[in-house]
C-alpha cells in the first residue's frame, strides 16, 4: 500500500508544480519578483505537493481497507 502510494504521488505533484510555479511565471512574468528563484520555488512546490499527494492517497487506501473489512 505504501509503495503504491509513493508511485502514485509522482504525477499529481508534478502537476501541482507546473500549475503553481511554471505556468504563472511564464504567462505573467511581470507579476513575480526574482526571489525565490523559479528553481527553488519549483522544488518547494514539488516536495510539498508530493507529500500532500502521498498522504492523501495513503489515507484513501486506508479507508478502502476499512470499508472492505467491515
Amino acid at each position: 500500500m505504501i509503495k503504491q502510494s509513493l508511485k502514485f504521488a509522482i504525477w499529481p505533484s508534478l502537476g501541482v508544480m507546473v500549475g503553481g510555479v511554471i505556468i504563472p511565471r511564464f504567462t505573467r512574468p511581470q507579476l513575480y519578483e526574482t526571489y525565490p528563484t523559479i528553481f527553488v520555488q519549483a522544488i518547494i512546490y514539488l516536495v510539498v505537493g508530493y507529500i500532500a499527494c502521498f498522504l492523501t492517497y495513503l489515507f484513501c487506501e486506508w479507508i478502502k481497507l476499512k470499508v472492505r473489512n467491515k
